[in-house]
């Protein structure tokens, strides 16, 4: 008869395997089997071993009066906000739209909560050290290079050959992922592992890349060997980044953006320190002025040639993205005018719905408007999740009316229509309250890795950067997925609440040991 140790050697090897294929798996997010069985689009392959994991740590950890992370708490109130928006909704007029009833789209809706909340509390239960951690990373990465693998088979074709896009690609790719009827390797997007070429881009710059960008900057890695001090994540940053641009992203190029002016903040604030003390020591710079003019003569000349420096390469990396992508080249081509300009930041909605026809995104700034519209009705409780949909023919900005892809979307898909951002559906279906929650969480986690940061592990520092790095790339990201069941920003959220957690265990340790 087996001993409980035995058993519970057992357990955690088990475990240890179903989390290295979760994390694995995590690039495939429209997993056919899934999809089919849930009638959802976003259904991730990885979220059968999390569920299982789910019961094997987080729910016997709660029953055992185990502790979750701090940073929980906010995310839990949220939840309970929005449970409360989809009672509230049964107290006024919601109108019928295509034969859906309110309790089957609040289920959804709170169903894709749960799955998100299982991603973010298996995270959390299971990183509870310093080498799960370092193991995390490693099966992050495998999940990487496969996703930049197939990826770099699918840009082979699509900028070489795109018109001999192999019929065997599509066939595998099928097995695997939902793909979107509106991919095609004509267009000359990759779309990696995913529905469509916008999730690729969500899914590195919210998972990948901000853990290879911190793992260059602190020069750490998830491996040990190095060839010529090049480590596998200096690769894939590399590769990551050429597979990104050729997703042609929008509102991703806005987020990883965010990130990157982040990192050269900085890495530009210590160089140019270090440039500035070296140079002032140099005896022959305005020898004959006083030390402190002296100083801040070199300050301002540093200053104007570091700004000069970056806007030539914003403007070179600007010129390569327009030549890539054509929609991007409007800017240029037919740049706002100063008045348009004024009707962004007063939030003039003819002015904004005529720069998105303009900039051919007219039909994402009308599901924003939408949102916004409903909002404005019900602002302290929304509407209830999942029910914003109900309200879209009544709320839709009337120019909608005349695009193809709104008028399919009322008369002829069976769904009801969606608000296409987080940020717009969190105002429409949970309101104010709801909304502020959800982002006082976001600054929970913020203010946790900054936290995080100060330790001495150079892979908690690692996974604080990166979870910086991702937060803020988040809220680009924002604007462009209104779903709470894509894994990828439940699994970082879930990392920097678990080394925060851990370094909180430390310090008090410290504190107890005599």
């Amino acid at each position: 008869m087996k001993t409980p140790g035995k058993i519970g050697a057992y357990v955690e090897l088990i475990c240890e395997v179903l989390w290295a294929i979760a994390l694995i798996c995590l690039p495939i997010t429209t997993f056919p089997l899934f999809s089919s069985l849930t009638g959802a689009l976003v259904a991730p392959l990885s979220i059968l071993p999390f569920f299982i994991l789910l019961v094997l740590c987080v729910i016997p950890l709660i029953i055992h009066r185990g502790k979750l992370p701090k940073e929980s708490v906010p995310l839990f109130l949220f939840i309970l906000v929005a449970i409360l928006s989809c009672v509230a909704a049964y107290f006024f007029y919601i109108p019928g739209f295509k034969g859906k009833s309110i309790p089957g789209q609040e289920i959804r809706a709170l169903f894709t909560i749960f799955v998100g909340l299982t991603f973010y509390l298996v995270t959390t239960a299971w990183v509870r050290d310093i080498d799960k951690l370092k193991n995390s990373w490693k099966y992050i990465t495998f999940g990487g290079i496969l996703s930049l693998v197939w990826t770099g088979f699918q840009a082979y074709y699509v900028l070489q050959h795109a018109e001999q896009y192999p019929s065997w690609l599509n066939q595998i790719q099928s097995w695997l992922v939902v793909q979107s009827p509106a991919f095609s390797a004509k267009f000359g997007r990759v779309n990696g592992l995913t529905y469509e070429a916008s999730w690729f881009a969500h899914q590195m710059v919210i998972l990948y890349l901000p853990i290879w960008i911190a793992a260059t900057y602190y020069k750490t890695s998830a491996f040990k060997f190095r060839v010529f001090h090049v480590s596998i994540e200096n690769v894939l940053l590399i590769f990551g980044l050429i597979a990104f641009i050729l997703s042609s992203p929008r509102i991703g190029l806005v987020s990883f953006s965010l990130m990157i002016v982040y990192v050269f903040i900085r890495v530009n604030v210590q160089f140019y320190r270090k440039i500035v003390d070296k140079i002032s020591k140099q005896k022959f710079i305005l020898h004959n002025g006083p030390p402190n003019i002296k100083k801040i003569t070199i300050q301002m000349i540093i200053s104007v040639l570091i700004v000069f420096a970056y806007a030539f390469i914003f403007t070179v990396a600007f010129y390569l993205l327009i030549q890539r992508d054509w929609r991007l080249s409007l800017l240029v081509s037919q740049p706002p005018s100063l008045r348009e300009i004024i009707g962004i930041f007063s939030f003039n909605q003819n002015t904004l719905l005529d720069l998105s026809h303009r900039f051919i995104f007219l039909e994402r700034m009308v599901y924003w408007f939408n949102g916004w519209n409903i909002f404005n009705q019900y602002p302290w409780f929304g509407v209830g999740l999942g029910n914003a949909g109900f309200f879209f023919p009544k709320f839709a900005p009337a120019i909608g009316w005349a695009t193809y892809e709104i008028r399919n979307v009322l008369f002829y898909l069976p769904q009801l229509p969606n608000v296409k951002s987080l940020w717009f559906r969190l105002l429409a279906e949970t309101g104010l309250v709801g909304f502020s929650l959800f982002i006082s969480w976001l600054y929970v986690l913020y203010q946790s890795s900054r936290f995080s940061h100060l330790h001495q592990d150079a892979t908690i520092k690692t996974f604080a950067l990166a979870g910086q790095l991702a937060l803020l790339a988040f809220i680009g990201e924002g604007f462009s997925i209104d779903s709470f069941a894509m894994p990828y920003f439940w699994v970082i959220a879930g990392m920097i609440a678990a080394i925060a957690m851990i370094f909180r265990r430390e310090i008090t340790q410290n504190q107890t040991t005599p």
